[in-house]
């Protein structure tokens, strides 16, 4: 009889190792991209804020990840860099994101593979879209991201 219920108390324990582990549905590596925004000034006709591109983790339903201000300027954001700050927020069941980085609120829809992400930005309202990094993908640099 002890042994049966030893044997029953391990088989729980394991499957609840099992279960604490498994990956969530939105797990992974995902990028975005939004294109230039704002109004530009009348020498150099360029939008104030550049276009960019930005990583971010999801793990069991939390958003984590850095981004950076450039000091090149021009509303211009990196993946990292001086000044780093953590952008964190959460994925619901449904994919519905909120997220927050420095005073920025994000909102947005996690499915299937893909992304769109939705913010207020300094050069007024930003989309961003992509979608999941495959694995082997997202084991590279992201020296690119803008």
């Amino acid at each position: 009889m002890k042994s049966t219920i030893a044997s029953v108390m391990a088989a729980a324990i394991a499957l609840s190792a099992v279960s604490v582990h498994a990956a969530g549905p939105y797990d992974g590596t995902w990028q975005v991209e939004a294109a230039a925004a704002g109004s530009g000034d009348s020498t150099t006709r360029r939008p104030r804020c550049e276009g960019l591109r930005l990583q971010f983790e999801v793990k069991d339903n939390r958003i984590q990840g850095s981004l950076a201000r450039s000091p090149q300027g021009r509303g211009r954001v990196t993946q990292t860099g001086r000044g780093a700050t953590p952008i964190t927020g959460v994925v619901l069941s449904d994919g519905t994101v909120h997220a927050q980085w420095q005073s920025f609120n994000i909102t947005g829809k996690l499915s299937g593979d893909r992304a769109e992400l939705r913010w207020n930005g300094q050069c007024g309202p930003r989309v961003a879209m992509g979608g999941r990094i495959p694995a082997t993908e997202g084991s590279g640099s992201s020296s690119g991201a803008r």
